[in-house]
């Protein structure tokens, strides 16, 4: 996982509350992936490879969100993750593709 460079403090301190809860629900950040700051929306996320969904921390918050975007149209979902573990994040992830692959 790479960590993009330039961010400010608080960028990079949210990074540290995504990498610790990743770490917590079981993820594996060893992987291909990066943690960086959207710059348009002040969210600060972490998107790795072998998870269908990104976590991310919004503009003045710290709760943590995972975020699952349909490959066909782009659109959003988003949970909160606080109480979830990693195989109902999946489980989460995986009912939303394959519903929007029913037509």
């Amino acid at each position: 996982m790479e960590i993009k460079s330039n961010l400010c403090s608080n960028a990079t301190r949210k990074i540290g509350l995504l990498i610790t809860k990743a770490s917590a629900i079981g993820m594996d950040i060893g992987g291909y992936g990066y943690a960086d700051e959207n710059t348009s929306s002040g969210n600060v996320y972490l998107w790795l490879e072998d998870y269908a969904f990104t976590l991310y921390i919004g503009l003045g918050s710290d709760d943590i969100y995972a975020l699952w975007t349909n490959p066909e149209d782009g659109e959003e979902i988003e949970i909160e993750v606080e109480g979830s573990d990693l195989s109902e994040l999946e489980s989460w992830a995986n009912a939303l593709y394959n519903d929007s692959q029913e037509v």
